[in-house]
């Protein structure tokens, strides 16, 4: 397997599953999105309860996406998101509005010298990108970043001493955000596949993913692509598309996103409910929301895949999260 903004009245969970509208929720400052001192914007995300993992049968899932598109997804492949069950993220936190940017991940780099385990020479997640970096890209003719596109070949390692810059530069509490508040981040309420809907064509709306874009400039690709068009190959300036419910960008594609827990297969059948980070130990880091190069199956709110912490590639990056 391996491989906009709040509205004036916020949804606010008031059953599992449910939603009523509420006062919004009030961080300790107040503020609904906050701008830090790197020019990073974070959205605060209310505290909740909602169903973790896919709420469609393996079977399912692979029927819908094999009758519509051409894919390679086995049982094997999703029994990882399964038992659904219930989770309740107990306290508001802030999550990055985007992905962290290549002109934010230079500050990073130009302040404090880090040097990134791919330029160390570490294994990129895709064959071929043995000599790309989060500042050179030459695996894909053409595939060129500005500034304002998310930062890719990063690891997790990478992720976490961009966050440990932060805690130490602002005297606050920058993290990776866990599998479960990516998720329900993600969701911002909905039950559906995607947070747009059912409708992975839905898609060309709210994230850049594998599409009809990708596909007239690659023919022979072999992986699943939607039929509708972002209007992007390779990654988008971030921010360019539909945000969802709690007002957050791309969580459905352009790149993977980092979490904090260990990856585990079986996680799911022995989670606790209130606040759950994963296993204690394993050997891959979890990465989720699927990128421009992934196929619909993989961009679902309940798709997880996992990477080893020292890998990268230029379809993984990451956003923080910001503890009140």
């Amino acid at each position: 397997m391996f491989q906009k903004t709040y509205a004036t009245a916020l949804l606010a969970f008031t059953a599992l599953g449910t939603f009523s509208l509420a006062e919004e929720p009030k961080a300790a400052s107040g503020e609904k999105q906050i701008t830090n001192s790197i020019g990073m914007k974070l959205t605060l995300v209310p505290s909740g309860e909602f169903k973790m993992g896919s709420g469609e049968s393996a079977e399912d899932t692979i029927d819908f996406f094999e009758k519509n598109y051409v894919g390679f997804v086995t049982p094997d492949d999703l029994k990882d998101e399964h038992p659904q069950h219930r989770v309740r993220i107990t306290k508001p936190f802030y999550l990055g509005t985007y992905h962290v940017t290549r002109g934010q991940f230079r500050q990073f780099v130009k302040d404090s010298g880090y040097k990134t385990d791919a330029e160390k020479g570490k294994n990129p997640r895709w064959s071929g990108e043995e000599n790309d970096s989060w500042q050179n890209l030459g695996f894909m003719p053409g595939f060129e970043q500005t500034d304002e596109h998310p930062v890719v070949c990063v690891s997790w390692n990478d992720a976490v001493a961009f966050c440990k810059w932060l805690n130490k530069k602002e005297n606050k509490t920058y993290r990776l955000p866990t599998e479960a508040e990516w998720e329900y981040a993600c969701r911002a309420g909905t039950k559906t596949r995607y947070h747009s809907g059912d409708d992975p064509e839905t898609l060309a709306k709210v994230a850049n993913v594998a599409d009809a874009t990708l596909k007239a400039k690659f023919p022979d690709w072999d992986f699943a692509t939607i039929k509708a068009s972002d209007g992007y190959v390779f990654t988008s300036p971030v921010g360019r598309f539909k945000p969802n419910a709690f007002g957050l960008f791309d969580m459905h594609g352009n790149v993977c996103q980092w979490c904090a827990d260990w990856y585990g297969e079986d996680y799911y059948s022995k989670s606790p409910t209130d606040d759950p980070k994963g296993p204690d130990t394993g050997e891959f880091r979890v990465l989720r929301g699927g990128s421009w190069r992934s196929g619909p199956d993989e961009c679902r709110s309940a798709s997880r895949d996992g990477l080893k912490p020292d890998n990268s590639g230029n379809s993984a990056g990451f956003r923080v999260a910001r503890t009140q």
